[in-house]
């Protein structure tokens, strides 16, 4: 029975990668037109929250959200959920409606078709260049400034541990005192049960409900030097809903 459970969610895990490329591929025509401009990215958002919600419904994840997004298009705010699963991007466009762009690690703008979503609208950042991660901290801090809201992953990546979450990068907690932006912490609680970060045989892999825990903002107090303790405040807030 083991293993055929593990080839089961093996399959699965293989019919999701269809999923996913199918429903890019099928409406690239029009997203390509709809990110060439600047003036026409909400209108490319709102078709990869489409396409995102496709996706999910057609591998069957099924979202449950606890809490909202303050809905103030006069205030931007920093997004900064755990990441324990590739669905976790999908959850994000799917579960909140207010326009938001990614600050997001460099490699993800080679990914051959994924690209175009990452390179056109989102922002990009090379961690082995301190000069140009500081850069993109820069650039991100406009965007905040000009009403964007920002979603930065603060491990920088899927940790091996999950659920244990990594050690915070100070990036969105820079971006928060620079700019006086409320930080608001996401869980996911479930992802990674649902779609492990491993291509192992035995990895974990299946349909099922994903519990999103949006908490309160959480605002700086206007000095850097406070970053250490808004950044325990943000990781204990995510924290409280992990198992």
């Amino acid at each position: 029975m083991k293993y055929i459970g593990a080839l089961l969610a093996y399959i699965w895990k293989i019919y999701f990668l269809l999923v996913v490329m199918l429903v890019i591929l099928i409406l690239y025509p029009i997203q390509l037109i709809l990110l060439s401009n600047e003036k026409y990215f909400q209108q490319g958002f709102k078709l990869i929250r489409f396409q995102a919600k496709a996706i999910l419904f057609l591998i069957g994840i099924r979202k449950e959200v606890h809490g909202s997004i303050p809905n103030d298009s006069k205030t931007s705010y920093i997004i900064c959920p755990n990441h324990s699963s590739y669905l976790d991007i999908l959850l994000l466009y799917a579960a909140f409606p207010t326009y938001f762009i990614f600050l997001g690690k460099k490699e993800l703008g080679s990914v051959p078709v994924f690209n175009i979503y990452f390179k056109k609208m989102n922002l990009l950042v090379d961690r082995a260049n301190p000069k140009a991660a500081h850069q993109a901290i820069r650039n991100a801090c406009e965007k905040l400034k000009g009403g964007t809201n920002l979603v930065i992953f603060p491990e920088g990546t899927i940790p091996t541990t999950t659920p244990k979450m990594k050690p915070f990068k100070n990036g969105a907690f820079f971006a928060a005192a620079e700019t006086n932006t409320a930080i608001i912490p996401i869980t996911f609680k479930d992802n990674y049960k649902l779609l492990e970060d491993d291509w192992g045989f035995f990895a974990r892999t299946r349909p099922g409900k994903s519990r999103v825990y949006i908490h309160p903002p959480v605002f700086p107090k206007n000095d850097a030097s406070d970053l250490l303790t808004l950044r325990e405040e943000i990781k204990s807030a995510i924290e409280s809903q992990l198992d």
